[in-house]
């Protein structure tokens, strides 16, 4: 089946770095940190389903700190700056100091594929957090798995889609990749999406 069963709203979370990496707040306007962006996209020819992966870096120069109120100021090579406020995840942040290089990665990968009903289904997430530890500089890593199920419900051959439900009940119409054969058999099987997203950051000093 089609990439665009990838849900937006996941999107929006991971690829916005500085958002992700700090429950920040911005003074100066809509500037935005500039990031570097990279996708890829696997599949099989005529196999429904396939792996996108996509990352966001930014490195950016700690400009001002503020301990009390726990907030700090990025500055990208364009010269485009944010405050933020550190979150009680960033541990450390007393080593926070001008002049710091930040550096943020954010990876997610995104796997689609059929499965014949009643094989092991695992609707739900698994994630991991770890901190740097006490006493060096501020750092953080998050890890998320997420898999969705749907079974597909219906075919159209002319417009090439495939309607999908969901186990809330919920349905969605999505496209066909052309070079996938919309075969009768895959009515009834299941649609696996699997989401797996990273978000690593790292302080080093300048």
């Amino acid at each position: 089946m089609s990439k665009e069963l990838t849900m937006n709203a996941l999107r929006i979370v991971t690829l916005s770095l500085a958002a992700a990496m700090i429950v920040g707040c911005q003074s100066n306007g809509d500037d935005q940190l500039n990031t570097e962006y990279d996708r890829t996209e696997v599949y099989a020819e005529g196999v429904p389903g396939g792996a996108v992966g996509e990352t966001e870096e930014l490195t950016a120069v700690v400009t001002a700190v503020d301990p009390v109120q726990r907030t700090f100021t990025l500055k990208d090579e364009l010269g485009n700056s944010r405050l933020f406020h550190a979150p009680e995840q960033m541990h450390n942040f007393d080593q926070l100091k001008v002049g710091d290089k930040v550096r943020a990665i954010v990876a997610l990968e995104r796997i689609v594929y059929l499965r014949n009903p009643g094989e092991t289904a695992n609707d739900g997430a698994a994630g991991v957090l770890a901190t740097a530890p006490l006493g060096s500089k501020p750092g953080m890593l998050v890890a998320d798995t997420i898999e969705i199920t749907a079974v597909v419900k219906a075919m159209d051959t002319t417009l090439r889609t495939a309607t999908l439900q969901f186990a809330d009940g919920s349905k969605r119409t999505i496209k066909v990749r052309p070079d996938v054969e919309m075969k009768d058999e895959y009515l009834g099987r299941e649609v696996v999406l699997r989401m797996t997203s990273a978000l690593a950051v790292s302080v080093e000093p300048q």
